[in-house]
């Protein structure tokens, strides 16, 4: 079988609330589940698999007939996230258009919160819940038997007019299992990001799962799993064989389990791997001798979730950190030279205008090296979102509705307890002036450039806040 797996345009992305000119500007990752999935199919079957990824390739509809024509596709996989959704259900129309016999299989985050409202969609024949790496394969060796695809367990289809869901999915236990996903299916040399300081960059996932409860996020799975010290560095060797210059770890928290943190750095160090990395952490999960450790194997930047600088709303989300840990976590990586990306939220449950003025004057207390601010979303899946039906901040299962019939029009649903969305909005674009255009921000920019590309990145970047007051 011929297999195809499409990363779609974002040419319909529904509306978010961070800026869109910050946006626009982020870059390009690997869609690394959909090279989990070809990675398996390569090493499990003699299916030929393709992987599309048409962000990077700067592809639009109007050349989707042209690659299918080219590649005469029997099957279609298409990654699908939310806010993609209008597009997917576009590339899906357009592979039904070209061939009504190719079965169009969709799996993501999206359809692992509705599979039924996925499934009930035109053009599409099969979804896949959960991890899909080893269950893409099976539903593909078993398509022509719908008593075998009844019993893969997050599978659902249709037959004979009626859909199939089995939502008895397991995440995989032992990550070790996974193939790495191959970087050469996709031109890993065009993926950048506007934090990098080299090029290209690529994208690593060591771990899996957040034991986290923290009420805005729904994570695939709250068990934490890990890939083993060994494999994480066999990858990052594969990566730097290609000529990948920056790694950014996108694990939901690389720090939970400290002792196989120190395993990866004493891997990196016995391999002798050059090479710069960032990671997503916790404050209330690094020290000093973890930081340090990090610090002398590349890690340049560490991401910290802080989202808010009152005690108040933070115990609101459950974040289960304090303002103090926070304080102690950016202080020790400035003292190391680690570079610091804090995330905010504003307009969280029970919060005031006085609540999200003493964030904005914590963020530019810590001095992080780069902020992200966003307005608090009630996201499918999670207990902030089944929080707003419950007490009549959103009045209707909006982002199911949106499931069953996807449009561009669609709004995503805000927290408007005590601010409207145009407030929270203009508090948004204000947060982002405050940060990175004040005075001091942009006199310690002006001394950290260390190349001409990373100039024209930052004036860029700066010119878009500008403009239009960030809209």
């Amino acid at each position: 079988m011929n297999i195809l797996l499409i990363y779609p345009p974002k040419e319909n992305i529904i509306t978010t609330t961070l800026p869109e000119n910050i946006n626009k500007e982020r870059g390009f990752n690997p869609p690394l589940g959909l090279l989990y999935i070809a990675s398996v199919v390569k090493n499990n079957s003699s299916h030929e698999v393709k992987v599309l990824d048409m962000q990077v390739e700067r592809l639009g509809y109007g050349d989707l007939g042209k690659v299918l024509s080219k590649i005469k596709p029997d099957l279609v996989g298409i990654q699908t996230l939310t806010f993609t959704l209008v597009d997917v259900i576009k590339t899906a129309s357009i592979i039904k258009d070209y061939s009504s016999d190719i079965p169009v299989v969709l799996g993501g985050p999206h359809v692992t919160v509705y599979p039924y409202e996925s499934l009930s969609l035109k053009d599409v024949d099969y979804v896949l819940m959960g991890e899909a790496d080893f269950t893409f394969l099976k539903l593909v060796e078993n398509i022509q038997n719908p008593d075998e695809l009844k019993k893969i367990g997050g599978a659902g289809f249709k037959h004979n007019g009626k859909a199939y869901v089995n939502t008895d999915f397991e995440f995989i236990a032992d990550l070790d299992t996974l193939p790495f996903p191959d970087r050469r299916m996709v031109p890993y040399e065009k993926y950048y990001s506007l934090l990098s300081r080299n090029f290209p960059i690529t994208t690593m996932m060591t771990s899996r799962g957040c034991p986290y409860r923290c009420i805005y996020c729904e994570r695939l799975g709250k068990k934490f799993r890990a890939i083993s010290a060994k494999l994480v560095c066999d990858e990052i060797e594969d990566c730097l064989k290609l000529g990948i210059k920056e790694i950014f770890i996108h694990d939901d928290t690389f720090t939970v389990d400290k002792k196989r943190v120190f395993d990866i750095c004493s891997e990196i160090e016995e391999r002798h791997l050059k090479f710069c990395w960032d990671m997503r952490g916790r404050v209330d999960t690094v020290n000093y001798e973890l930081l340090k450790a990090i610090k002398k194997c590349g890690c340049n930047r560490v991401s910290f979730g802080v989202e808010s600088g009152s005690t108040e709303i933070l115990k609101n989300l459950r974040k289960g950190i304090t303002l103090e840990q926070v304080e102690e976590a950016f202080r020790m990586c400035k003292e190391l030279g680690i570079e610091i990306l804090a995330d905010f939220m504003i307009g969280s449950p029970g919060e005031t205008r006085a609540h999200i003025e003493q964030t904005i004057k914590f963020a530019k207390k810590l001095k992080p090296d780069y902020v992200q601010f966003s307005v608090t979303t009630p996201y499918p899946g999670t207990e902030l979102y089944k929080l707003a039906i419950s007490r009549g901040i959103i009045l209707s299962d909006v982002w199911k509705e949106f499931s069953q019939l996807p449009k561009v029009s669609f709004v995503p649903p805000l927290w408007t307890e005590y601010l409207s969305r145009e407030e929270l909005l203009d508090k948004l674009k204000s947060s982002y002036k405050r940060f990175y255009l004040s005075p001091w921000f942009m006199f310690r920019e002006i001394f950290k450039i260390r190349s001409f590309r990373e100039l024209l990145v930052k004036i860029r970047a700066a010119l878009q806040l500008l403009r239009k007051g960030g809209k």
